[in-house]
């Protein structure tokens, strides 16, 4: 295969690939041989081959429903040294899908070593595997670290919660399972997989190491708790995981309880990369995450005897302290007790500097600081050598390090800057001599040549982000314009004429430009000027399309950030927002496609609308986690409102359905769907389906219910 990877290049290659993929894909008996042939092309140094060769092991270990379980467990065991190499491959997308692929893979390969003796090669590249994806949990891998810890918590958060669906799996399997059944037996389900179906006599998988270090991941995971700063995605994720745990693992209850009964939002500091807002904000969503999980594991008798008046006093105090939030603005209310944890990076950490001197290549604090006008000549020089002795003695070797590093790149970009000035200036010199003698010569003895006309240079053009900071002045004062309440319609106040009885120009210019305006004008001119102001017939193939595509997109987030600080107050508003982005991207989207059709009757064109289906994705992401149980009408109203609807949308309800305490919303959202909104019918159904899978009684009971009723 290296011969072939020398002789053809990456884009041939890919091609001969996409026609194994069509073979393996039309003729499924020769699937298990095309993938062990792709299997050697892993090892390809080139980025889009492994790309390519990770996709199709995602399509064929997460999505392929067609291979046969003893194919896919002999794949799986062949995949092992390939997955090895790919998990140490630094590229996000390649190790979110390498992730995926391992948590399918780890529970083939994990239940056929159980089953048979001898495969301590096989167990050991396990082993190898399982340790190399557990180990990166607490980095930001693929990502390379920072100097700030703190920072490094806050980044590749969506990494992290792969992550950590792979080390549940992995505590989930080599731990034993007791579910207490109605009848009171505590055996494991039977389409589960545990420790308790493993031999206690087993050559390679040992009871106690497996216990131990289940116990270990899960302290691991909990470990996220303990952080002086919130975290909600990770939290919200690990409560999740929490529940299956405590019921599969009812030995693990008291370690998890212990945890959430002493864990407070009130405890943790303000993160120095979020503001105050989002700090409360951030609060209030794991105090409700906190909150769902409690009520949860009460209402399934999942909570030892001795957890339980003290879990009930903090779910009333968790309800107390939401209503609160509720019935108040959450960013009027004042806490003077928000303390801001202790910067522990670089204010300064620029790798260019402004001005050549030693001051600003030393600094690494803020350059506003008053302390870097200090003098230190005036400090004895003893004092001197007593302080930069005890500041390298707290520092750490990390942080030396990279500060020595940036001051370093500072000084090797000034001193290269420098070098490429020096001609230039002399240069600039030269010539600018020259044309004051030139202009000496040109002058008539008087100094003045009455034949010459004057006339004012062209207006200069801006630059792109001139443009940038226009727009947002613009949006500013729009914003400004909508929290106005005492605007009076032009409709209503007729001022065109002067006491005189004179014509006011400037009024009447005001009346035609915009002939009835009301409170909410400001939104049709935003966001027509975002959807209609911006484009031209050939998007994206300039430059200047790219930065007015670029600017629209200024709009557009400035007026979903605007929908996020009143999510119930401005539904309204942001129905009215995709209702014009859907109608002005088809209609603009249509022309373009008429256009390049030579011929277009009898022809069905597909138009597509990609920008609405990525805004109208997000509102739905933003909205969804911050839904209370009586927000249904409300959620209901901007689903049926909504212009268009996809798969893609829709099955953002599934996620409602899954909350236990929010699942009617989601499970009344579907049904309204399939009644009233055709199109996605069958998409809805799919999703109850797919629910009614669930191994949560109440969640698959209520599924199976509406799938067996509308399919």
């Amino acid at each position: 295969m290296s011969t072939v990877a020398k002789e053809f290049k990456p884009e041939q290659i890919i091609e001969q690939l996409d026609q194994a993929r069509t073979l393996a894909f039309s003729m499924p008996d020769t699937y298990p041989q095309v993938l062990r042939q792709i299997l050697n092309f892993v090892h390809n140094p080139d980025k889009s081959i492994q790309k390519w060769c990770v996709k199709f092991l995602h399509e064929s270990f997460v999505k392929n429903d067609k291979l046969k379980q003893h194919d896919k467990i002999d794949l799986a065991l062949d995949t092992l040294d390939s997955l090895i190499f790919l998990s140490n491959v630094k590229d996000i997308d390649t190790f979110e899908s390498v992730i995926d692929i391992s948590s399918v893979i780890y529970k083939l390969v994990f239940q056929y070593v159980a089953e048979n003796v001898g495969c301590n090669q096989v167990w050991s590249k396990l082993t190898e595997l399982k340790n190399s994806l557990v180990n990166k949990f607490q980095s930001n891998y693929p990502l390379e670290p920072s100097d700030n810890a703190e920072h490094d918590m806050l980044r590749n958060i969506h990494t992290k919660v792969e992550l950590l669906k792979f080390i549940i799996i992995v505590i989930d399997y080599q731990s034993q399972t007791n579910v207490v059944n109605a009848n009171g037996d505590s055996t494991p389900p039977p389409d589960t997989f545990s420790l308790n179906k493993v031999s206690s006599t087993h050559a390679l998988i040992k009871y106690s190491n497996m216990e131990y270090e289940s116990k270990s991941l899960l302290d691991l995971v909990l470990k996220v708790f303990s952080y002086d700063i919130l975290i909600p995605p990770l939290l919200s994720a690990i409560l999740n995981h929490c529940v299956i745990i405590m019921k599969r693992k009812p030995q693990y209850a008291n370690k998890i309880l212990n945890i959430i009964e002493n864990y407070d939002t009130n405890t943790k500091f303000q993160s120095n990369y979020q503001s105050v807002e989002s700090f409360k904000l951030s609060k209030k969503y794991v105090d409700r995450a906190l909150k769902i999980f409690i009520q949860h594991v009460l209402r399934h008798n999942l909570v030892p005897s001795n957890y339980q008046n003290s879990l009930n006093k903090k779910l009333t105090m968790l309800i107390d302290r939401g209503n609160d939030i509720r019935k108040k603005n959450i960013f009027n209310i004042e806490e003077p007790n928000i303390k801001k944890r202790k910067f522990e990076g670089f204010l300064n950490s620029a790798k260019k500097i402004k001005t050549i001197d030693y001051k600003n290549l030393y600094c690494l604090n803020d350059v506003d600081n008053e302390l870097n006008n200090f003098d230190l000549t005036t400090v004895p020089q003893n004092i001197l050598v007593s302080m930069v002795i005890n500041a390298l003695g707290k520092a750490s070797v990390t942080k030396l390090s990279k500060a020595l590093e940036i001051i370093g790149e500072r000084y090797t970009d000034a001193v290269e800057s420098n070098v490429v000035a020096a001609p230039t200036v002399k240069k600039e010199i030269k010539q600018e001599r020259q044309g004051f003698d030139d202009e000496d010569d040109e002058d008539g003895p008087t100094g003045y040549d009455p034949d010459s006309v004057y006339t004012l240079p062209p207006p200069t053009e801006l630059s792109f982000q001139e443009k940038k900071d226009h727009i947002s002045i613009i949006i500013k004062n729009f914003f400004n314009l909508a929290k106005n309440a005492n605007i009076v319609s032009v409709e209503d106040k007729d001022d065109s004429k002067t006491q005189n009885g004179e014509i006011n120009v400037s009024k009447e210019l005001t009346k035609i430009a915009i002939k009835s305006w009301k409170k909410d004008s400001w939104i049709i001119l935003l966001t027509r000027l975002a959807t209609r102001g911006m484009r031209s017939a050939d998007e994206g193939k300039s430059p200047d399309d790219r930065a007015n595509s670029e600017i629209s997109d200024m709009i557009r987030n400035a007026i979903f950030d605007y929908f996020l600080d009143n999510i119930h107050g401005r539904i309204d508003l942001i129905i009215e927002w995709l209702n014009e982005e859907w109608y002005s991207e088809k209609v603009f989207n249509e022309e373009i496609a008429i256009k390049k059709t030579v011929s277009s009757d009898g022809l069905h064109i597909q138009i597509e609308t990609p920008i609405y289906n990525k805004w109208a994705g997000k509102v739905l992401d933003a909205m969804i986690p911050f839904l209370e149980p009586n927000d249904r009408k409300i959620f209901i109203r901007l689903m049926s409102d909504l212009p268009y609807l996809n798969e893609d949308l829709v099955g953002r309800i599934k996620s409602l359905c899954l909350d236990p305490v929010r699942s009617k919303i989601g499970f009344l959202s579907l049904q309204f769907l399939i009644m009233y909104r055709p199109p996605v019918k069958q998409a809805c159904i799919n999703i109850l389906q797919e629910l009614s899978n669930s191994d949560q009684e109440d969640l698959k009971e209520e599924a199976s219910k509406l799938h067996a009723k509308y399919k």
